[in-house]
């Protein structure tokens, strides 16, 4: 078991590595900007961005999309929480989780936890396992998300480029049904 002080290091050496440029991320959140649209985000609502990372899907959001709505980051980086662990205090009208899942032991928990507290609803992005050994792709992946694993959690699939093959990422939309 690891502390919050740990976990903020982690984070901040884990966002620090090399990377690919904007540009090259930039495919999985207009992905995600465009399932969120489609879904019928407002300006008037709140979005949390689980896995935030450097807020990227915030700046797509607003340049890209022209959207005004409030923008939550949750991460490690910024008081060391467990995702493995972590539930909402509340509940929010959007969650978007991208390129996090994979990364955790026991993804349908948090996907359960987010759908619990999601008014609206849900986005992910993940790496493709059908076109990718996920595990191999970063050391901290420990669980590839298959699209039959997200459609079993009442998500709707599909396939996206976001690592330079074909068809290498997958974006999921789920949404309450009211």
């Amino acid at each position: 078991m690891t502390t919050a002080g740990e976990r903020i290091q982690l984070c901040e050496e884990y966002i620090h590595r090399p990377r690919t440029p904007y540009r090259a991320r930039k495919p999985r959140y207009d992905a995600a900007a465009d399932r969120l649209f489609s879904a019928r985000i407002s300006n008037r609502d709140i979005l949390v961005d689980v896995g935030a990372g450097g807020t990227e899907l915030d700046v797509c959001l607003r340049v890209d999309y022209g959207w005004r709505g409030r923008y939550v980051p949750v991460d490690g980086w910024l008081d060391g929480v467990d995702l493995e662990m972590w539930q909402p205090a509340r509940a929010f009208h959007w969650f978007a989780c991208l390129e996090v899942l994979e990364h955790l032991r026991d993804p349908g928990r948090l996907v359960k936890a987010l759908q619990d507290n999601a008014t609206c609803g849900l986005v992910i992005t993940t790496p493709n396992p059908e076109v990718w050994d996920v595990l191999s792709m970063d050391p901290t992946h420990l669980t590839p998300i298959s699209q039959d694993m997200l459609r079993g959690w009442g998500f709707e699939t599909t396939l996206h480029t976001f690592y330079g093959k074909y068809q290498d990422g997958i974006t999921g939309m789920w949404t309450r049904v009211t």
